[in-house]
């Protein structure tokens, strides 16, 4: 199709186009513009008539090609995601409560109370030996939901199985054996009374050698690893079940040793191997959909067919926020 980016409407777009949508559009074919660009120029450089300069440029271009092709990749995914749905209605005051509405409403379970200290049960679970070496694997599977997810801001959703299939494959338990985290400030969410939320701040030290299936590998670093605090949350069921658990980013990036990364992702940074946490980033969001697509065992989110009903949100690790 051909594009005019200074005009509102391309010619594949459809007149229905919601106002938002359209600008979505138009980001994604300005971003592929300008990687068509960034190619061609890499292509027409002129050749250097040493050899050796020669061979260089063309592997670098090569790269540059790969780079910017997979850029072009997810900004045409977004856009096309994009321009499909059907336009967004405007909305009222009278639909304001409406579009309020969370999903994540359902784990209020009707507006009930709870039969159960559900402080108390959460103080119990984060003492658990497993909960604070996080070696998921040692916390007993009874404190869980059928329906359990776990959601952060560029892993999940992901089930129990396939967190603690995940987690067991890190080997963090040899990497930073001395691991715990450390959590404080618990307290009832006002406007749910199954969820607690609290900070953790995790502090180890990297004494053992990280291996990730021989793709992420190093040696041992004796680099303590302090994270900033940061959000976490549990959510229960009414039989007293853990349905849903959830982390976000550090309260502040520049607490710390981890470069204001926090969980996982501050330990690998302290292991020496920094590795892009962005919600968003497109490369990050390629990486995890060909691991999700190749089946590899260790996971940033679970199979289409293995998320509970009860999440609505089709974004997937990384992916932006859909709703």
């Amino acid at each position: 199709a051909v594009h005019r980016f200074g005009s509102v409407r391309t010619k594949s777009q459809p007149k229905h186009m919601h106002r938002s949508q359209t600008r979505t559009l138009v980001r994604g074919q300005r971003s592929v513009h300008c990687c068509h660009e960034m190619i061609d120029d890499c292509l027409n450089n002129p050749i250097p008539r040493r050899v050796e300069s020669q061979n260089s440029n063309m592997r670098t271009n090569k790269w540059i090609v790969v780079a910017c092709l997979l850029l072009c990749l997810a900004a045409s995914v977004d856009a096309f995601a994009s321009s499909r749905g059907p336009p967004s209605p405007a909305v009222s005051r009278q639909d304001t409560k409406l579009y309020s509405d969370s999903f994540l409403d359902y784990l209020k379970w009707g507006g009930s109370e709870p039969e159960f200290d559900v402080l108390e049960k959460t103080k119990q679970y984060v003492r658990e030996e497993g909960f604070v070496s996080f070696n998921l694997k040692k916390i007993p599977s009874d404190y869980y939901d059928d329906r359990y997810l776990f959601r952060g801001p560029i892993v999940g959703p992901i089930n129990r199985k396939d967190l603690v299939e995940t987690n067991s494959i890190f080997g963090l338990d040899k990497s930073f054996p001395d691991l715990k985290r450390e959590t404080f400030g618990l307290c009832i969410d006002p406007d749910n009374p199954y969820r607690v939320l609290f900070f953790e701040r995790w502090k180890a030290t990297h004494t053992g050698e990280f291996n990730l299936m021989g793709l992420l590998k190093t040696d041992a670093t004796q680099q303590k690893s302090i994270s900033p605090a940061f959000p976490f949350s549990i959510t229960w069921t009414p039989e007293g079940k853990i349905i849903y658990e959830c982390l976000t980013t550090a309260v502040d990036r520049f607490e710390g040793t981890t470069k204001g990364k926090v969980a996982v992702f501050g330990l690998l940074e302290t292991a020496g191997i920094p590795l892009e946490n962005g919600v968003g980033n497109p490369f990050l969001r390629i990486g995890q959909k060909i691991g999700r697509f190749v089946n590899l065992p260790a996971q940033t989110y679970s199979r289409e067919e293995d998320i509970p009903s009860w999440w609505k949100s089709s974004a997937r690790a990384a992916d932006p926020n859909d709703i």
